[in-house]
């Protein structure tokens, strides 16, 4: 019955043993991986990792994917990615065609022209060879423009290589074609010819092939001096897809997995834990980080081949505990698992019920294991059985000899397990407790709940502040007489007897836990040992899982996940040194545009600046958090693709953009950015000196008009003053002409004569117009104009008076019937001095009848136009005898109206005036006509 029972559980074991796995981080759809199907891997100069997929090439900087595109690119899928001297990345799609992405991130493609299909192409820092129907193709590798052409007609190749400055092509046969001169030689190749499948791998500058024959053995060929030389025989049953030799390890991929051998052709152990998917490559990176690309399972990324995980069908994982043997995993339903320490697995308990198990604690009491499902169950160890209470315990921790502490929800209690299982007092009520640690230095219990955190002493029990604020706490652990806690938001603090003390960190914890000897925190995915108040690192399970609980077990770690046990060796686990992250400025926006704006000078209004920048980071357990300081001032980076930075001030800005160590703080500035934001026009410093000159110069020429106005005023007020002057002296002298003596003397002597005659009718009626004129004359002498009718008025007056004295003298006033005489303003005593002229010096000296003519005419509403005419001598007969007869007064009256009327000129009227001499059919003198136009 025995054998029976070992045979069993043997069985059992036998059965859990093959299902544990190399411990991998996964790279797939979940992740962000456009496709699960992946033909190749290369990392370039810079560390960027480039994909190739069914969805074509992808560019890869440790958090996202880029994409590329092309019109000319009908199949997105290809392989043989590569890197030539340009930093340009090469892919070749399976139909043949080769694409590349230049250094602007832009995928491009030439003319290819008798494509012969998937074949390889080749790089070299002079070259790019590639093959044609017609034979082998060799371009200049900057230029991309047809170096060499070799023809080879019917070509058949299954490879294509360069080494030892040789082409070597071959299916059949071999040939090499040396670079230097062109000459082609054929090369033994029986190896190859037996071969069923034929691989070819450069490594440290040799050309090596893997040959598969039919009985599925392999076999490894170097080439050195155009021999085949053997290196390693390789049993393989399993259809070869690739292979690649790293680090003298030759790893073969197939469809079941990967598999590594060493160069005398033994298998390596650890390989029967790789993931048994369909591998399609085998790459290390500069961290020595592996990635194995799969054609269904996107890429598994291993760091460390000593960790292993276990996966359970449909199984998800709540919490792990131990007990001197073995470990033990609660599930989601229902099961505890037993584990050893390689992950041999059996169920050791199941709720019938399948309520997930979500505390575990079998190593505080040696008879008894206690959990939370469905209840709180105690087992005892020796026999199973199992006591069962309906509450809802978190936590249990030892008090007193057999007796033990617990919370949970709506209580702290005391619980006894001998003599009999029995709960005992109740120590805290209507409460959801969380955590509990006691304290039997000081007697002290310390309890966390949703109402902040508790300490329980001497039977009393009181609130714990931090700075006078509640703590919500999730976690209390006990470690060398002192008490860490660790809050809902992160936060670590030490409790001592009478403070609170925050313990400083740059990280934000989930988990806090006590076991053995050592203080283990989780940060998400990364595992710390907490030593006293310093945080030390230990290892991380990769970028996409989060651990859930821990434990120190038989030096290894075991960690669990939603889905995974993971086990990591404390002494093989690598304390790998991953390369800081890098950073590229990929561009820079303004204002939404891309510009270059490093050392140089924006407007005001190109103001709103984005930084795009490709973060290179493979560490996903990264210890940096991304950083840039403006101006010097510090500041965190959210976005791990761009730094945005909106409207800002016009001053000059210094951006350096770096990394800075999460647990030292210490910043290192990879990239830097320098601008000036111009103030607007109206603030720089040349325009407002521009602007004060300017303004000094206008405030100057307003001055100069200014000064110029008022000059200008004056001069036009004196200008007006001497007019004003001018014309009343004018006037003056106008009157003066037309009261001279001779006037007077010949008006006195004919109202003398009348007397004498006793012609007393005349007389009186001469002086009484005598008297009208020289009143009108004086009345005139104070005003600047006068109507039209008071001229005529005084014209009539005027011409009366000379008519007594001249008895043949005959005259006529004409007005047309469209002027309008009562409104029409014109200067005082204009007319007169003419109409004296034309009888004193025309008709006075004429002997036939004297006829004169006065007309006035309107002939627009603005010109008046006043005709004088006389039938006198004419004016040149007029001044011989002016000149013989010396004696006779001059017409001092016409030359001062000629005065007075410049003198109008210069002031509101317009005045012409224009003499004609008549003459008749014998060109004889028959009198004056005078034309006085007047713009009124």
């Amino acid at each position: 019955m025995k054998n029976k029972l070992l045979y069993f559980l043997l069985s059992l074991w036998a059965l859990t043993a093959n299902s544990q796995t190399i411990f991998y981080d996964q790279l797939d759809l979940k992740s962000g991986l456009p496709s699960s199907v992946v033909y190749d891997i290369f990392q370039d100069s810079k560390g960027f990792i480039w994909i190739a997929t069914d969805e074509g090439l992808l560019k890869y900087n440790g958090y996202n994917f880029k994409t590329y595109s092309h019109p000319d690119l009908h199949a997105k899928s290809g392989s043989n990615i590569k890197e030539d001297v340009l930093g340009r990345i090469w892919y070749q799609t399976f139909d043949g065609f080769l694409f590349f992405v230049d250094n602007k991130d832009q995928m491009q493609t030439f003319t290819q022209k008798n494509n012969i299909g998937f074949v390889n192409f080749v790089i070299t820092k002079e070259y790019l060879i590639k093959t044609t129907w017609d034979g082998i193709e060799v371009r200049n590798i900057k230029t991309l423009k047809i170096k060499k052409e070799i023809k080879i007609p019917k070509i058949q190749t299954s490879f294509l290589e360069v080494s030892e400055n040789k082409i070597i092509l071959g299916n059949t046969e071999t040939k090499v074609i040396s670079l230097e001169n062109w000459k082609s030689e054929k090369i033994k190749n029986e190896p190859l010819k037996k071969a069923t499948k034929l691989l070819t791998y450069q490594y440290q500058n040799h050309l090596y092939f893997l040959t598969q024959e039919s009985n599925s053995k392999c076999r490894l060929y170097k080439f050195s001096k155009n021999e085949l030389i053997p290196i390693a025989k390789i049993d393989n049953t399993k259809n070869i897809q690739n292979f690649e030799i790293v680090d003298n390890t030759i790893w073969i991929c197939t469809k079941k997995g990967a598999h590594a051998f060493t160069f005398t052709g033994r298998e390596l152990s650890f390989t029967s834990k790789l993931p048994s998917e369909d591998i399609s490559k085998v790459f290390k990176d500069y961290n020595n980080v592996y990635w194995f690309t799969s054609l269904s399972k996107g890429i598994f990324i291993i760091k460390n081949f000593n960790s292993w995980e276990l996966q359970l069908a449909n199984e998800k994982f709540n919490a792990i505990t131990s007990d001197k043997n073995n470990l033990y995993v609660s599930s989601s339903s229902g099961k505890i698992y037993q584990l050893d320490s390689e992950l041999n697995h059996k169920i050791y308990w199941k709720n019938e019920d399948l309520h997930p198990v979500y505390y575990l604690d079998f190593n505080t009491d040696s008879k008894y294991n206690f959990f939370s499902a469905n209840g709180f169950y105690i087992l005892q160890k020796t026999n199973k059985k199992v006591t069962h209470f309906n509450c809802a315990v978190k936590q249990i921790i030892p008090f007193k000899p057999n007796l033990f502490l617990t919370t949970g929800t709506g209580f702290v209690n005391s619980i006894s397990t001998n003599p009999t299982i029995q709960w005992k007092d109740n120590i805290l009520t209507n409460i959801r407790g969380k955590s509990i640690v006691y304290n039997s230095k000081n007697n002290r219990i310390l309890t966390a709940t949703n109402n902040g955190l508790f300490s329980i002493q001497n039977g009393e029990n009181y609130e714990l502040s931090y700075r006078n604020k509640p703590l919500f706490i999730k976690s209390l652990i006990t470690e060398n007489n002192r008490t860490i806690a660790l809050s809902n938001q992160g936060e670590l603090f030490e409790i001592k007897e009478k403070s609170i003390e925050k313990i400083k960190s740059n990280r934000l914890f989930t988990h806090l836990k006590k076991d053995l000897n050592e203080t283990l925190l989780v940060d998400k995915n990364n595992v710390f040992r907490l030593e006293k108040n310093k945080i030390i690192k230990l290892f991380s399970v990769g970028k996409f899982l989060k651990i859930k609980d821990l434990i120190s077990f038989n030096s290894n770690y075991f960690i669990i996940t939603e889905d995974k046990i993971i086990r990591i060796n404390k002494e093989k686990n690598n304390k790998y040194s991953f390369k800081k992250p890098n950073l590229f400025i990929e561009n820079i926006l303004v204002n939404g545009k891309i510009k270059s704006i490093n050392k140089t000078k924006l407007d005001a209004n190109e103001n709103d600046i984005q930084i795009n920048f490709n973060l290179l980071n493979f560490d996903f357990d990264s210890d940096y958090q991304l950083v840039y300081k403006i101006n010097g001032a510090l500041k965190n980076v959210t976005n791990f693709s761009t730094i945005k930075l909106v409207a800002l001030a016009p001053e000059n800005y210094f951006i350096e953009v770096g990394i800075q160590d999460k647990n030292t703080f210490k910043t290192e500035f990879i990239q830097t950015i320098s601008f000036e934001i111009l103030p607007p026009l109206w603030k720089r410093s040349w325009f407002i000196l521009t602007s004060i000159f300017l303004l000094l110069c206008l405030i100057f020429i307003i001055y100069k008009w200014k000064i110029k106005q008022i000059k200008a005023k004056n001069e036009k007020a004196i200008e007006k003053l001497t007019l004003e002057n001018n014309l009343k002296e004018s006037r003056l002298q106008l009157i003066k002409s037309q009261m001279n003596p001779h006037f007077f003397f010949n008006a006195i002597n004919n109202i003398q004569s009348y007397i004498f005659t006793n012609e007393t009718k005349e007389a009186s009626v001469y002086l009484t117009k005598f008297s009208k004129l020289t009143r009108k004359i004086l009345e005139f002498s104070d005003v600047n104009s006068i109507s039209l009718k008071d001229e005529i008025a005084s014209l009539q007056l005027y011409l009366e008076l000379q008519q007594m004295r001249f008895k043949d003298l005959k005259f006529e006033i004409k007005c047309n019937s469209t002027t309008n005489i009562d409104n029409i303003k014109i200067p005082t005593m204009l007319i007169q001095p003419y109409v004296e002229n034309a009888i004193l010096h025309g008709l006075s000296h004429s002997n036939k009848d004297k006829k004169l003519e006065i007309k006035f005419e309107g002939e627009f509403t603005n010109l008046l136009t006043v005709t004088i005419y006389d039938n006198g001598i004419g004016r040149i007969k007029s001044a011989e005898l002016n000149q013989l007869n010396t004696s006779k007064p001059k017409s001092f009256a016409t030359k001062a109206n000629l005065e007075r009327i410049m003198l109008l000129n210069k002031d509101q009227y317009q005045i012409d005036v224009n003499y004609e001499d008549l003459y008749d059919e014998f060109s004889e003198s028959c009198g004056t006509k005078v034309t006085i136009k007047i713009k009124l």
